[in-house]
């Protein structure tokens, strides 16, 4: 047998030290297995948490008008108490415990080191399922359902789970080069399947996961089985459902939605400096989506603990991709370097099986809540997809995995047990 090849991978962040991770080569038996894929454990090193710490007791906050509320973005008092929470109570090394009782790996496609949870389930015959996950998320958002979905009590209800973090994202590595589009990592996505051996697969996907997904559904048809979508790509636009109370100017209040994603599409690094240098700012400016995109009466704890909030940002913090992360954006919206008017979406029908779910409160809608119109949500759907399930769940949000996991469970285990 081959001894053992010990590892060490140094990834560079805003802090000026390196997250430090420990990776173990062995030799694995299985031809399911590419020989360069390897384990992976977190390992932040004491100093990046100590610069955290100092930076968080130095931070100095906007002001802000008398009873703004959400309205203007972050609000002033809730994040002074997330950051004091931050400071004096959250144990990232805890959390660093908690994602390691994953397993996790790393693995080199199209030139980037592809950092991913492959989670197998007991029962021999359980359903390998790629989730796929968008900004400003990480493997947070499906961290509470591992446990459940790959010990289903069946091999029907159980899954084979794999994670990856995007290039840019988390503990992936970051793109050298322009190019990386939901189209590209798509591709990434279909040769990790077939590099860890699945042959048939089915897919879930949140945000840009949405995208990525049904472009692989469109590339990979032959190998992907059930397509589990949630967001407007399947359920409608806001401006294709019925606004529950008119307003005087649709299109301002539409801007609501869109102003991060004008400037992370346009001039991503300008910000980018500003979310690497202070944690704070890397605070507000993904706290804020997490807030106008989740089902609540206005009390964010409601939804989600500090720590699973906190462990989502500083995933972003020491891996430094809060800039990485945004040039996803500019990406799906430049073809050959030019700006276009939308973002670019997958052309053609997905003949593969797919299963729409819609959450009320998935993005901020201001001017047209989500709506009960299914008949009509479903008649677009269906001009897209194959569409075989169709659900607009009563409560949730943008990352229902994690907001309301038995609702996402319960539909993603009926829809993809139907198809294996």
């Amino acid at each position: 047998m081959r001894a053992r090849i010990g590892l060490r991978l140094v990834i560079p962040t805003l802090v000026g030290f390196a997250v430090m991770v420990v990776m173990t080569q062995t030799p694995f038996t299985s031809t399911a297995f590419a020989e360069h894929v390897v384990p992976f454990k977190i390992q932040v090193p004491d100093a990046v948490l100590e610069d955290l710490k100092h930076r968080l007791e130095q931070a100095r906050f906007a002001d802000e008008i008398p009873d703004a509320n959400w309205d203007y973005g972050t609000n002033a008092a809730y994040l002074k108490a997330l950051v004091g929470y931050w400071r004096d109570k959250y144990d990232w090394r805890a959390q660093e415990r908690r994602l390691n009782q994953f397993d996790q790996f790393k693995t080199s496609i199209d030139g980037v080191d592809v950092h991913f949870i492959h989670q197998r389930s007991k029962m021999p015959n359980a359903t390998p399922l790629l989730l796929l996950n968008g900004w400003p998320s990480s493997i947070v958002e499906y961290a509470n359902v591992i446990g459940p979905l790959t010990d289903g009590g069946s091999a029907g209800d159980s899954f084979n789970i794999v994670i990856p973090s995007m290039p840019g994202y988390g503990f992936s590595g970051k793109p050298r080069e322009r190019g990386f589009n939901n189209d590209r990592i798509a591709g990434m996505w279909v040769q990790l399947m077939a590099r860890l051996g699945y042959g048939r697969y089915a897919i879930h996907g949140s945000d840009w996961g949405n995208l990525v997904a049904t472009r692989m559904a469109l590339e990979d048809a032959a190998h992907v089985t059930a397509l589990h979508l949630e967001g407007v790509d399947c359920v409608g636009t806001p401006s294709n459902l019925v606004p529950t109370t008119p307003t005087v100017n649709a299109a301002v209040n539409g801007a609501h939605n869109v102003g991060y994603q004008e400037i992370q599409s346009t001039k991503p690094q300008t910000l980018g400096h500003a979310l690497s240098d202070s944690p704070v700012g890397l605070a507000s400016w993904i706290i804020d989506k997490w807030y106008t995109w989740s089902d609540h009466d206005g009390d964010l704890d409601k939804d989600y603990t500090k720590d699973d909030l906190l462990t989502n940002i500083m995933i972003y913090w020491v891996t430094n991709s809060g800039a990485s992360s945004a040039w996803l954006y500019y990406e799906n919206r430049h073809v050959n370097g030019v700006l276009a008017e939308k973002f670019v979406r997958p052309g053609g029908r997905v003949a593969v099986p797919t299963a729409c779910s819609g959450f009320p409160s998935q993005y901020d809608r201001r001017e047209n809540p989500l709506v009960a119109d299914t008949p009509a949500a479903r008649k677009r759907a269906e001009a897209r997809f194959n569409i075989v399930d169709f659900k607009l769940n009563p409560h949730g949000g943008h990352f229902p995995a994690l907001e309301q996991p038995n609702l996402w469970m319960d539909h993603i285990r009926a829809f993809v047990h139907d198809r294996h």
